[in-house]
């Protein structure tokens, strides 16, 4: 699949509007839509934004081969094998910070890989709006996105 129809689908997967992406990503809405339509091509630091906003990798937005949409459970599934209980023999460089990481992965109980699947597998919005209600900070969050947060949690305490 073309990069720009990717982002596009996964943007509108995500329920984010076009220049509320473009802002998060630091592009212009311009710029961001002629990546869309497929004239212009991500660069450097704008596809590691776009990437970590729409939840998914860099390789994954580059790769035109890969499918959509982006295999997180998959992935989930090669990082944490619920049926071994040793580490499995991968010949890769890995920095302390991804060794860390992966040892985090495997140790983690059934209950919150199941948590983590969900979390990698849910709307962005999703994931931003619990993390707000439970008082994590939430990177690049604007008084419009604040505003509805608290709009909506407001609607779920009347239920």
């Amino acid at each position: 699949m073309e990069i720009g129809r990717k982002i596009l689908n996964l943007r509108k997967e995500r329920n984010l509007a076009q220049r509320t992406l473009a802002h998060d990503a630091e592009v212009t809405p311009s710029a961001l839509s002629r990546i869309e339509a497929g004239i212009h091509t991500p660069k450097g630091p704008a596809v590691l934004q776009l990437a970590r906003i729409l939840g998914t990798t860099a390789d994954y937005v580059l790769d035109e081969s890969a499918p959509y949409p982006p295999p997180a459970r998959e992935l989930l599934a090669n990082l944490v094998d619920e049926s071994r209980s040793e580490p499995r023999e991968i010949s890769a460089v890995l920095s302390e910070r991804e060794e860390r990481l992966l040892t985090s992965l495997r140790s983690l109980d059934v209950e919150r890989r199941r948590l983590l699947e969900a979390a990698l597998t849910a709307p962005r919005d999703e994931v931003r709006f619990t993390a707000w209600v439970a008082g994590a900070v939430v990177p690049g969050l604007d008084d419009a996105e604040r505003e509805r947060f608290r709009f909506r949690a407001r609607e779920l305490g009347d239920r």
